[in-house]
């Protein structure tokens, strides 16, 4: 595979969330941009955390079996997770990305969002490289 990276299969714009959402906000967001996973940024895009289905879940069976107080992203989101740089080499990716069970990687410059990495972009994106391997030979 020829040098190429992040940058050139990345998603600008991506979906996110901001801190303090509520967990019924969330899951709509969820829902409808059918999106497992969604990046919690704060008000100057800096990327502080990412929030799942499973945390949303989770989140909701603790509710509403103690009728607690309302949720927000900051009681379930998830503070460790792996992000990318629009600089790094996609096979890399390919490589560091395979024990990981996320579907997409957020892609941060100067700690703030700038983009997301879906999985499937990066298969695509092998499976054109294969293409033209098969079609060099």
């Amino acid at each position: 595979m020829s040098q190429q990276t992040v940058k050139q299969i990345m998603r600008k714009q991506p979906i996110t969330i901001q801190c303090k959402t509520p967990l019924t906000e969330i899951i709509h967001i969820i829902v409808t941009s059918q999106q497992a996973q969604l990046p919690v940024v704060n008000n100057n895009k800096k990327l502080i955390g990412m929030v799942s289905l499973i945390d949303c879940q989770k989140a909701l069976l603790i509710s509403a079996y103690h009728c607690d107080k309302p949720v927000t992203v900051n009681d379930v989101m998830t503070e460790e997770f792996m992000f990318l740089n629009e600089d790094e080499d996609l096979s890399e990716v390919a490589i560091n990305t395979q024990k990981q069970t996320e579907n997409f990687f957020p892609v941060v410059k100067d700690d703030k969002l700038i983009a997301i990495l879906r999985r499937t972009d990066l298969l695509v994106h092998l499976q054109k490289n294969l293409s033209l391997c098969s079609k060099a030979q």
